[in-house]
């Protein structure tokens, strides 16, 4: 199954328009970022980073934001994937 989303992603960083590249306030990408988590953590840890990653982007939030090395699953986090 994380074949499928890590297919996906990698088709929209590839289809994505010229003019929408270099955007993103963090540091990589949310697209490479989900990437990343996708290939480490499996389909249920990439989703949920991915969310968590997408819910903090704003232009407060910006820097370097790497993928974590263990992911912290809090009590009923799961019910929102």
């Amino acid at each position: 199954m994380k074949f499928i989303f890590i297919f996906i992603i990698n088709q929209y960083i590839k289809a994505s328009p010229k003019r929408f590249r270099g955007q993103c306030v963090f540091s990589p990408s949310c697209s490479f970022y989900s990437l990343e988590c996708f290939k480490r953590f499996g389909t249920l840890g990439g989703i949920y980073l991915t969310i968590s990653r997408i819910k903090r982007c704003t232009p407060i939030n910006t820097g370097e934001d790497l993928v974590p090395q263990k992911i912290k699953f809090y009590p009923g986090i799961l019910k929102y994937i």
